[in-house]
C-alpha cells in the first residue's frame, strides 16, 4: 500500500512537472501570448511575441522559431519573457521592448529612454530611391571627390547607415535636434563598422533655415540630401496609436499645422547646402504632394520634381533636383 501511494505521488509530481515544463515551450508560449495580446488589443500579436522570443533566444530571424517550437525556455529566459510581454501589454513598441530592429538588412539598436524614432518599413524604399540616385553621382575613376550625403533628422541613423552599407565611397553627414538620436546613431555606426564615413551632430534646422551648432566647411557641398522629416499635422498627433503617441519622440512626428513646416524649410534652403544637379529625397504624407510641388516651384531652384510610391503603393516620397 505504501509503495502504491509513493508511486502515485511520483506520477502526480512527474505529471505536474511535465505540465509546468510544457508551459515554457516555444510553441505553447507563442499560442498563449498571441491570444493574450489579441484579447488586450495589442497590434501584430503573433509577430510581437515571436520577436520577443527570438530576442530572448538570441535568434536573428523569426523563421528560425519554426525549428525550435519544442524548445523549453530556462527559468531566466522565461522571467525575461514575462518582463518583456508586460511591456508590450502596456503598448510599448516591440522595437523598444527588444532594443533593436532590422532595417535594410542591418540590425540597429533602438532606444526608448529617452525615445528615438523607430524606422518604418516604407522608409527602406527611401533608401532604395536614394541609392539609385547615388549610383549616378559616383565620380569617374581617378576623381579625387567621393559622393556625399546630407541627412536632416537622422533618428537611429538608419537611412544614412543603410546608404553607407550600399556604397563604399559614399560619405554621410547627418544632424538631429534630439541628442539621444545623435548618440544612438553614433553607436549604430560604430557597431556596424561605418563610423569612419559617418558624421552625426546635434543641431536643429530653424524655420529661417539656420542650422545652429553645425558648421560644415564653407566649401562643403553635398550631392544628395535625404530626410524622413516630421510630417504629421499637429492636430492628428493625439489620435495616433498608443505605441506611437505614448512612446515615440514627438519631435520626430509633429510637422506643424499642415505637416509641412520642416519640409518647406528644407526645400527652400537646401540649394545652399547642395551642388548643382544634386538630388533631394523626402518622405512625406501623400496628402501633401501638391502643396510640396507648389513650394518647390515657388523657390525656382529646382529643375525636376517627381513623386514615388512606397512598398504599399502609396505616394510617399518626393524627389527634387537642383538646377
Amino acid at each position: 500500500m505504501i509503495l502504491w501511494y509513493r508511486a502515485m505521488l511520483s506520477r502526480i509530481h512527474t505529471s505536474a512537472l511535465n505540465r509546468h515544463t510544457s508551459e515554457k515551450a516555444v510553441k505553447h508560449l507563442i499560442q498563449c501570448w498571441t491570444k493574450k495580446f489579441d484579447e488586450n488589443q495589442v497590434p501584430e500579436a503573433e509577430s510581437s511575441i515571436k520577436h520577443i522570443i527570438c530576442s530572448i533566444l538570441g535568434l536573428r530571424n523569426v523563421s528560425r522559431l519554426d525549428t525550435m517550437r519544442n524548445q523549453i525556455l530556462t527559468d531566466d529566459e522565461y522571467h525575461r519573457l514575462l518582463v518583456n510581454t508586460e511591456l508590450r501589454l502596456k503598448r510599448m513598441p516591440v522595437q523598444y521592448v527588444i532594443g533593436e530592429w532590422d532595417f535594410c538588412g542591418l540590425t540597429m539598436k533602438m532606444s526608448h529612454s529617452p525615445s528615438v524614432f523607430i524606422p518604418r518599413p516604407e522608409t527602406e524604399d527611401l533608401v532604395t530611391i536614394a541609392s539609385e540616385l547615388v549610383q549616378h553621382l559616383t565620380p569617374e575613376e581617378g576623381s579625387l571627390r567621393d559622393p556625399s550625403c546630407f541627412e536632416i533628422g537622422c533618428g537611429s541613423g538608419a537611412i544614412s547607415l543603410a546608404l553607407l552599407s550600399k556604397h563604399d565611397k559614399l560619405r554621410c553627414t547627418a544632424i538631429d535636434a534630439n541628442p539621444a538620436a545623435v548618440s544612438l546613431s553614433r553607436l549604430n555606426s560604430e557597431l556596424l563598422g561605418l563610423a569612419d564615413r559617418a558624421s552625426f551632430s546635434i543641431a536643429k534646422l530653424e524655420d529661417d533655415g539656420v542650422i545652429h551648432v553645425f558648421s560644415p566647411a564653407d566649401s562643403q557641398k553635398f550631392d544628395i540630401l535625404v530626410s524622413n522629416p516630421p510630417y504629421i499635422p499637429t492636430a492628428e498627433i493625439s489620435g495616433l496609436q498608443p505605441e506611437v503617441f505614448r512612446y515615440e519622440d514627438h519631435l520626430a512626428l509633429d510637422g506643424g499645422p499642415d505637416g509641412t513646416r520642416l519640409i518647406e524649410t528644407i526645400i527652400r534652403n537646401s540649394p545652399k547646402w547642395l551642388r548643382g544637379g544634386a538630388f533631394i529625397v523626402l518622405e512625406i504624407d501623400p496628402r501633401q504632394t501638391k502643396m510640396i510641388q507648389l513650394i518647390s516651384q515657388d523657390c525656382g531652384s529646382y529643375a525636376g520634381f517627381s513623386v514615388r510610391k512606397d512598398c504599399f503603393g502609396v505616394d510617399r516620397f518626393v524627389v527634387l533636383r537642383c538646377k
